[in-house]
C-alpha cells in the first residue's frame, strides 16, 4: 500500500477544507486509512485551526468511523477485512487483542499495529460494543490529546514551528 498517496491526499484535504478535512481523515482511519490522524491534526493546527475544535472533530470522527468499522466487521467479517488488509496484519491484531482484551484498543495506540486493524478485529470477534466504544473514545482522546499537547503548553512559544 502506498502511504504517500494517503498522506498527500490528507494534507490536501486539511489545507483546502480545514475541519471538514480533519473529520474525513479521522472518520476513515478506523475503516481503512493507514496514516495516523495525528499527522493531520498537527498540520491543521500549524495552518491556524483551533486546537480545541481539531481535538473534538478528530475524536468524534474517529469514533463514528469506529462504529461503521465494527458493524462492517460483524456483518462481513474476515472476508471483507482480507480485501483491505494483509492476512498477516489481521493475525497480529487478533493475537494482540486476545492478549490485551478491551485494554488492547487503548494500548494499540502506542504500538506499530494499525488502529484500523484492531477496530476490524474487535468487530470480527464480537467484542461487546459498549466496551469497544469506551475504549475507542479513550484511545483517541489520549492519542489526539498528546498530538495537540505541544500547542497548548506554556512551551508553545518556544517551539520551532
Amino acid at each position: 500500500m502506498d502511504f504517500e498517496i494517503f498522506k498527500e491526499m490528507g494534507l490536501t484535504l486539511v489545507n483546502k477544507y480545514g475541519y471538514l478535512g480533519i473529520f474525513l481523515i479521522g472518520f476513515s482511519e478506523p475503516i481503512f486509512q493507514p496514516v495516523p490522524t495525528e499527522i493531520f491534526i498537527i498540520s491543521g493546527i500549524l495552518l491556524g485551526l483551533d486546537w480545541k475544535l481539531v481535538l473534538i472533530v478528530s475524536t468524534l470522527a474517529c469514533n463514528l468511523g469506529a462504529i461503521i468499522t465494527y458493524h462492517l466487521a460483524v456483518r462481513y467479517g474476515e472476508k471483507l477485512a482480507l480485501k483491505l488488509f494483509e492476512e498477516e496484519k489481521l493475525k497480529k491484531g487478533e493475537k494482540f487483542l486476545k492478549k490485551w482484551g478491551v485494554m488492547g484498543v487503548i494500548v494499540v495506540s502506542f504500538t506499530p499495529i494499525p488502529f484500523e486493524i484492531i477496530c476490524w478485529v474487535c468487530g470480527m470477534f464480537n467484542m461487546p460494543f459498549k466496551k469497544y466504544m469506551v475504549a475507542v473514545f479513550l484511545s483517541r482522546m489520549i492519542k489526539h490529546g498528546l498530538a495537540v499537547l505541544p500547542f497548548i503548553l506554556p512551551i508553545k512559544n518556544h517551539l520551532p514551528f
